[in-house]
This record gives C-alpha cells, structure tokens and sequence, in this order.
C-alpha cells in the first residue's frame, strides 16, 4: 500500500506542475504589452510574403495601431479585451507601387482588419479571424 501511495503521490505532483506550466504559457497578453515593438509580417493568409517589403504593425498605445502595409504607411484604431481584438478605421496613403506588392498590401490590410483575437507564443504574434483562422503571423523586430 505504501508503495501505490508513494506512487499516487509522484503522479499527483507531476500533474500539478504540469497545470502550472500550461496556465504561466496561456496567461493573457494585454495589448499593452505589444507596444513598444515593431511586428513584422511572416505570413498573410497562408501564402508567405515578399522578403524585401515588409508589412509592419505597431501598437500605439492602447487605442492605435500603425505601420507600413508593404508600399503605403496605415494608422487606425485599435480596441483589445483580454485576447479578443478589433482594428478599425484604418487610413493609408495613396502611393502606387509594383502589382505583386500592391497585392500583398491589400491582403495584409484585409487580414489586420479582420483580426479578432491574438495570440502571442515568444516573439510570434498571431493574429486570428472571427472563425478563428489565422490570418497573420508576425514576427516582433
């Protein structure tokens, strides 16, 4: 009996420092804690991005949200709730530039502004749509 017991209690013990792992990995990332920082796209919709034009999001405090789109500069809105996140309102200039990379510009905007909720794993911020689809992954620079 003692034996099963010493037993029981190694397992409980790994348990539980398996659930305190897990929560200190999935505790809520405020908004608050991305500024600061420039978000480089890796990523838009699955189908990569092109290397020398980078698409970049910055947090601005807890309300704006900014950067470069690939060929034009955008600023917006920003509203964020635990991990849940809303970009709205975005404005961008209006310079023309090659068709691949206007293309990715309009992707990438269209994926920020779909953007619902977030995660952050090291220096990977994902951003997910409403159906949860990742739609931008983003490296922080």
């Amino acid at each position: 009996m003692e034996r099963r017991s010493g037993w029981l209690l190694a397992i409980a013990v790994a348990g539980l420092s398996a659930c305190a792992a897990m929560s200190s990995e999935s505790q809520p990332v405020s908004l608050r804690e991305l500024a600061g920082a420039k978000w480089v796209a890796e990523d838009i919709d699955g189908r990569g991005v092109i290397d020398d034009a980078q698409s970049t999001v910055e947090f601005i405090a807890e309300s704006r949200v900014a950067g470069r789109a690939g060929c034009n500069r955008y600023s917006g809105g920003v509203q964020a709730e635990g991990q849940k996140l809303h970009v709205e309102q975005l404005i961008s200039t209006k310079m023309a530039c090659a068709p691949a990379l206007m293309d990715q510009e309009t992707r990438f905007l269209r994926a920020l502004e779909s953007a619902r909720s977030f995660e952050l794993k090291g220096t990977k911020l994902r951003l997910f749509d409403e159906s949860g689809k990742q739609r931008l992954l983003l490296d922080k620079q």
